[in-house]
């Protein structure tokens, strides 16, 4: 009955086709009608043949889009009946493309979180970021120099992040914040929601007129204050600070950090009042604020760009840092400004992770080609099967293209089905990749709400899938003679010997493709080996870090040091703790202090950077705790102090770096500092450590001594080597310094934690090139399985006949594998040069492993030749024992 209602559904459009062709012919004869009116001169005639012409071409427009919308419906209609008469073909077709299509799109989501979405601001493309070369961080006295000469924007604004702890002491409660200047809310065009903003009253140094003010967000209000409406004149403590709350900002504005949305907001004339020993306000040096400008109307970008150079030498010349040296200040005095688009806001996720994101989502559109083959690959084969249906309809008068949009309609219902499962997944795909990029110090928080990005980039992906996996199949399906079709499976034969040429060409891709991703994920999990075995200097095992900060205007600089050691004398003494020791900065803590030096003896090069060493201040027996050896001379003692002559411990690579194999012990470095130059005695080599990062080239460091710090900063980390998880020990350690001084505000992690935060881009770069490696493996072999079982299948009269003549099994297992060699030697080839052309782009990824690594090439295409000789062979060995009479008997 089915086969009868498609027979007349098919001849009933046959009929609607023929008066859409003698539509056509009458609109044509109309047509040459009115031509030879108008030339006869006949205006009326012409009038009257125009009126009928239009007519029906309107009736042929209404006619027709009648037709074509209910043919599509009928087309949806059965192709949802066909695909639910073959759920197995379904489901795994449907999985596939969610996988792919999921894949795409959350890592597209978090592209467009981090890089795409506009700020929810103002207007927010007229916004332009200024910069140095590739630097976005100025001075505060850069700062205030294009805030009072600059014309090139309507309004100017600068801003930088800094953290506040809410404590009064303890264990620290930790608040995100932000130095804004005056016009900072104006400029953005960003209203309060309850008070006011801050303004430029409010943003002199020292404070403004209202004393230290605060503007806090719509979140922090909500957690920290219960949504108070009474919130305006209330107060919050910032490091043990007052600052009146003037205002609530919206709720959905949560700054201009996309991925850092900010708690509270406070002048940048009131950093001061934080910081009461040195003020970043006159700092020359100190790079910590961005500056952002409006465009006026009808200016340009490069407009703007060329204005700000125009005055950027006066701004270089008042603004150039004292302690560089003649040549560093004649290269300040040329830098000029680059402006760029600030539409989208920074990101530190997206600059971060810019190169990886990127990598992760050439990988997962891999994946998605080779998932779209083999579904390629299972509608060839269905194509196969259906022939007879389909010359049944080609042969009662369908048209080729009506069949072929038919058979695209099913493709497209796949597709447009997996998309919805691989939307739903990317909604956990995305959160679960931000939560893989944060860290205990450093909570990503981006906003995926989807927008007409995502939905197009997935509808756009969605219709590219469909089509790309159904087209071909689709032209192949009806690329026959019906008649000759009916009549060969009138005699049970099949047709098309070679047709399956297709999907071996698909399959050869596919094997391409997956040995490019198996090299990717072998030279990505190489990077994270040698990152995890490479020898850092230091031990990172069983170390508790405990960052203190003591209240600066409580605590007066000549206490500070024997409080620091009464405190480190304390924790020597707690059960289980091994050693212990203070330092200023923590290794791979990502902070940096260093400056130019002057080695005794050394002739500096003409190179950038040549003679600065990165320093850290650290207490006696620092290298003991973190088990980093001694290779010469003596460790500092508690005779290194104030009253004693400068020392240093330079690294071996800095030893050798100036002096080379001279013994370095006894020469002096000079340190250069606005404040005046500083000699140390060079006493001891250490064996070189990591400082910043686990993947930086080599640092020419140095260690001085902490007790011979004159100007003790009132922050200080302690080093505790436990005996036993370190975990345990938090409690002993807060109530030790809590003997000491209550005042103290603390904050521990782990520095095995610490270290591994510093590994979160190769570790995620290596665990999803791994998991869609193999996952791309796992769907080739499954085509190249298919292909081989339904070549077999084909061949299984030639098979037959063949053992019948005495072929043996061998014979006939080589006979089917020699397609799976053709096959694999070609994409092993075709993958071997995609992979070194791919290697290069990814090699700002990679340490310690060459992009063109010959052992992972070839390791990669044997893995790869292991599984498809595997998947080959199972058909293969299906083949070699079948019974001959049997197959035929078919034939």
């Amino acid at each position: 009955m089915n086969f009868l209602s498609e027979l007349w559904r098919r001849l009933r459009q046959r009929l609607h086709r023929k008066q859409w062709e003698d539509d056509l012919a009458e609109e044509m004869r109309l047509h040459l009608d009115l031509r030879a009116a108008e030339n006869a001169g006949d205006a009326g005639q012409a009038r009257r043949r125009f009126g009928n012409l239009s007519l029906l071409r309107e009736e042929s427009r209404e006619t027709w889009g009648w037709r074509f919308w209910d043919t599509l419906g009928q087309d949806i209609r059965y192709g949802v009946r066909t695909l639910l008469t073959h759920p197995g073909f379904a489901v795994a077709a449907v999985l596939s493309l969610a996988l792919g299509i999921g894949a795409n799109t959350a890592i597209f989501s978090i592209l467009n979180a981090v890089m795409l979405r506009s700020l929810p601001v103002e207007d927010p493309h007229q916004l332009v970021q200024l910069k140095v070369g590739k630097s976005p961080s100025f001075t505060n006295p850069i700062w205030e120099q294009v805030r009072d000469h600059q014309q090139a924007f309507s309004g100017v604004l600068a801003y930088g992040s800094n953290r506040f702890d809410l404590s009064d002491g303890g264990e620290t409660h930790l608040a995100q914040g932000i130095w804004v200047s005056g016009d900072f809310f104006r400029v953005l065009g960003v209203p309060a929601l309850r008070g006011r903003v801050i303004n430029r009253d409010d943003d002199l140094r020292g404070g403004g007129h209202s004393g230290p003010v605060a503007v806090i967000s719509y979140g922090f209000w909500q957690a920290n204050f219960g949504g108070d409406p009474n919130i305006l004149g209330k107060t919050v403590r910032l490091d043990r600070h007052p600052f009146v709350i003037v205002g609530v900002s919206p709720p959905w504005f949560k700054g201009l950090d996309v991925d850092q949305p900010f708690d509270v907001a406070v002048p940048i004339g009131c950093e001061p009042i934080i910081h009461t020993d040195l003020s970043a306000l006159n700092q020359r040096s100190w790079w910590w604020l961005r500056i952002i400008g409006r465009l006026t109307p009808g200016e340009t970008v490069p407009q703007a760009q060329a204005r700000m150079n125009s005055i950027a030498h006066e701004i270089n010349r008042a603004t150039v840092p004292l302690n560089w040296n003649s040549a560093e200040r004649l290269g300040y005095t040329k830098r000029s400004f680059t402006a760029i688009s600030y539409a989208t806001g920074f990101s530190r996720t997206g600059a971060q992770y810019k190169t990886a994101l990127f990598t992760l989502m050439a990988v997962v559109v891999l994946v998605l080609l080779i998932a779209c083959a083999n579904i390629a690959n299972l509608l060839l084969a269905r194509a196969a099967a259906r022939q007879r249906e389909i010359a049944v309809r080609l042969a009662i008068g369908a048209a080729r293209l009506r069949v072929i949009r038919q058979l695209l309609t099913e493709s497209l219902l796949l597709a447009f089905t997996g998309a919805i499962a691989g939307f739903l997944f990317s909604i956990w795909g995305s959160r679960l990749l931000v939560h893989f990029l944060s860290t205990a110090r450093y909570q990503v928080q981006l906003d995926f709400s989807p927008d007409i990005r995502v939905f197009a980039f997935t509808a756009a992906l969605t219709i590219l899938t469909g089509i790309f996996f159904g087209l071909a199949p689709a032209f192949r399906a009806t690329n026959f003679g019906p008649n000759q079709i009916l009549k060969e499976q009138a005699r049970g034969t099949l047709t098309g010997g070679g047709r399956f040429t297709l999907g071996k060409a698909l399959v050869t891709g596919q094997v391409a493709l997956s040995l490019v991703l198996l090299v990717g994920a072998g030279l990505f999990a190489g990077t994270f080996r040698n990152l995890l075995t490479i020898d850092t200097g230091f031990n990172r095992h069983n170390v508790l870090l405990v960052r203190t900060n003591l209240p600066a205007a409580h605590i007066q600089k000549p206490l500070r040091l024997p409080l620091f050691d009464k405190i480190l004398s304390a924790l020597r003494g707690l059960h289980g703790v091994r050693s212990a020791a203070s330092s200023r900065r923590t290794p791979i803590s990502n902070t940096f202090w260093n400056q130019t030096t002057r080695p005794e003896g050394y002739q500096p090069k003409p190179v950038e950077d040549d003679t600065l060493v990165y320093l850290n201040g650290v207490s006696p027996g620092y290298l003991r705790t973190m088990e980093t050896p001694l290779l010469m001379g003596r460790d500092f003692s508690d005779r290194d102090n104030l009253a004693a002559p400068k020392v240093m411990i330079v690294s071996e690579y800095t030893a050798r770096y100036f002096w080379g194999v001279a013994n370095p012990i006894g020469k002096t470095i000079v340190t250069e500092s606005p404040d005046g130059d500083t000699s140390y005695q060079v006493i001891g080599v250490a064996r070189n450590a990591k400082y910043g990062d686990l993947n930086e080239p080599a640092l020419k460091t140095a260690y001085v001594s902490w007790l011979q710090n004159a100007d003790p900063s009132p922050q200080l980390n302690y080093e505790l080597r436990t005996s036993g998880p370190v975990e345990t020990a938090i409690p002993a350690v807060r109530a030790a310094i809590a003997a000491v001084s209550t005042d103290a505000s603390l904050e521990f992690s782990s520095f095995e934690t610490q270290v591994d935060d510093s590994l979160l881009q190769p570790r995620l770069v290596a665990l999803l090139s791994s998991f869609f490696g193999l996952l791309a493996l796992a769907l080739a072999m499954v085509g190249l399985y298919g292909v081989i079982s339904y070549a077999a299948a084909k061949r299984r009269g030639e098979i037959g006949i063949r053992m019948a003549l005495g072929a043996g099994r061998r014979s006939v297992v080589w006979l089917v594998l020699r397609d799976v060699f053709l096959m694999l030697t070609v994409g092993t080839v075709l993958g071997i040069g995609a992979s070194l052309a791919a290697g290069r782009l990814v090699s700002s990824l990679l340490f310690g492993v060459p992009p063109k690594d010959p052992f992972i090439l070839a390791l990669a295409a044997l893995v790869l030749g292991a599984a498809a000789t595997v998947a080959g062979y199972l058909p293969a060995r299906r083949a070699s024992r079948m019974d001959p009479m049997a197959a035929l008997r078919e034939e």
